[in-house]
């Protein structure tokens, strides 16, 4: 985290000016819908909402590196410290053992290069800074095979690995696995070393546990295949973040084509392992009815939606990715800005009421209206910081290892800067956005150092008056 700097009182006295005017012409913030609808990008446009797809890059399906297919890519996390990716399969210990992979996807940056061309031939399209994938496939540094609680490889389907990200230091990794619900695999959230050996877990409420009747149907807990497809670690890593992909059965139901799914957001601090907040997040309705089954061996017509990852943005607020499929039809992908502010905190409910305020969401980025085939994103990740100031994601397709034609592609998208405030606009951390936490960011340190360069400015006021204005947050 920056140090903060002491600035001089003239500095100090410039801030309060501006405060104060930005106080009297601000206007209330208002209590925005978790529903709430956006205008919607004109086809085929590349930035929307201050994002900007910069590139894609795509793997042939069917590639294989050290001994097994390199594909059912889940979820992937950047180390800024090595520059290196790491990538975790969800391979269920069928196609090879469990496992994850450390890679690199080195950029071009400099304002005027082209886009780099993916395996397939498909070139990506370039933003302002001409930043692109510098070549035409990951750099593989490694892989790793996850060991189970016995100390060797899983068996083949006692787990379903999900998401990935690095611990602080670099030096260990959580990860999370779907289970298996219907049999009566519960999911787990595990601490693995570098070499992938089993650490410890991090426990779950007891409202996620399966729980089956003596028919064998889920009457309890995580839904089969739609658990823990999402985990961040909070900017100071202090905290795990984690989210199902749809609602635990007796919350609700899962989505559907005209209903939305209260899936949990479960905040845990990442030393003790106890759970800190819990958060309903609404998952939207499916995009498209299936117009054709799937391929054999299935055969069947499916069409769902869920959360597939989570990011965490600041302390209070998260980038989710929400994938729906239809088949026939295919993916549409979207990124959501979502915030814990003004939600209602759901920790220790068995079972949720229908009564509770749920997270509030806003569109940022949707692949269907950027003309690339996004596939089916389950991983994202903050990248590298561009010459411009803007921050990269790196988002990753799971292939399904060829099933329906998936390939693995990775997705470079552009965050222009200040778009997104690296610290929570709750300044004073009294767990509400008002004109009180204007008036302290001069005076609030870290704190108040909105854009997280190192010292607290009226670019930060200025920030602070944008974000709360344009993600509009509980009063």
């Amino acid at each position: 985290m920056p140090r903060h700097r002491p600035r001089a009182h003239r500095g100090r006295a410039v801030l309060g000016t501006l405060t104060a005017a930005a106080l009297v012409g601000a206007p209330a913030l208002s209590h925005a819908s978790a529903a709430e609808s956006e205008p919607e990008p004109t086809p085929a446009q590349q930035t929307q909402h201050g994002v900007t797809l910069l590139d894609t890059l795509t793997v042939p399906a069917g590639t294989t590196e050290f001994g097994m297919p390199f594909g059912g890519l889940s979820g992937i996390d950047y180390d800024p410290e090595s520059g290196e990716y790491v990538a975790i399969s969800d391979d269920r210990s069928e196609n090879g053992k469990a496992r994850f992979y450390t890679l690199r996807l080195p950029l071009t940056g400099a304002t005027g290069a082209t886009g780099a061309t993916g395996a397939t031939g498909a070139t990506g399209a370039t933003g302002p800074t001409g930043a692109a994938f510098a070549t035409d496939k990951p750099e593989l540094d490694g892989l790793t095979v996850l060991a189970d609680t016995t100390g060797g490889p899983f068996a083949a389907k006692a787990v379903d690995p999900e998401a990935i990200r690095w611990n602080p230091g670099g030096k260990s990794l959580l990860w999370t696995s779907e289970g298996a619900s219907n049999a009566g695999q519960p999911a787990f959230v595990r601490e693995a070393s570098a070499s992938g050996a089993y650490l410890r877990e991090l426990p779950l409420p007891q409202a996620y546990a399966p729980v089956r009747s003596a028919t064998g149907t889920l009457t309890a807990g995580v839904r089969n295949n739609q658990a823990l497809e999402g985990l961040t670690l909070s900017p100071d890593g202090r905290k795990a973040v984690t989210v199902t992909e749809n609602a635990l059965v007796q919350d609700g139901p899962a989505a559907n084509l005209t209903t939305r799914s209260p899936s949990r957001l479960l905040v845990t601090d990442r030393r003790t392992g106890e759970p800190e907040a819990e958060y309903v997040y609404e998952v939207d309705p499916v995009s498209d009815a299936p117009t054709a089954p799937l391929p054999p061996p299935v055969n069947t017509y499916s069409a769902d939606r869920g959360v597939s990852e989570i990011l965490a943005v600041n302390e209070t607020d998260h980038l989710t990715v929400e994938r729906s499929f239809a088949s026939g039809v295919g993916f549409a992908i979207r990124v959501y800005w979502t915030s814990t502010l003004g939600a209602t905190d759901v920790s220790g409910k068995d079972a949720l009421s229908g009564t509770e305020t749920p997270m509030r969401k806003k569109l940022l980025y949707d692949f269907t209206l950027s003309g690339t085939d996004a596939d089916n994103v389950e991983g994202i990740t903050w990248g590298p910081t561009l010459p411009d100031g803007s921050r990269t994601l790196v988002l990753v397709s799971d292939d399904n290892f060829g099933f329906n034609g998936g390939v693995t592609k990775f997705h470079l998208l552009s965050v222009r800067p200040r778009l997104l405030a690296a610290r929570t606009p709750d300044v004073n951390g009294d767990g509400t956005v008002d004109a009180r936490d204007l008036a302290a960011v001069p005076t609030s340190g870290d704190a108040g150092d909105l854009d997280g360069n190192g010292r607290t400015d009226a670019r930060d006021i200025r920030l602070w008056i944008t974000y709360t204005h344009t993600f509009r947050t509980a009063p």
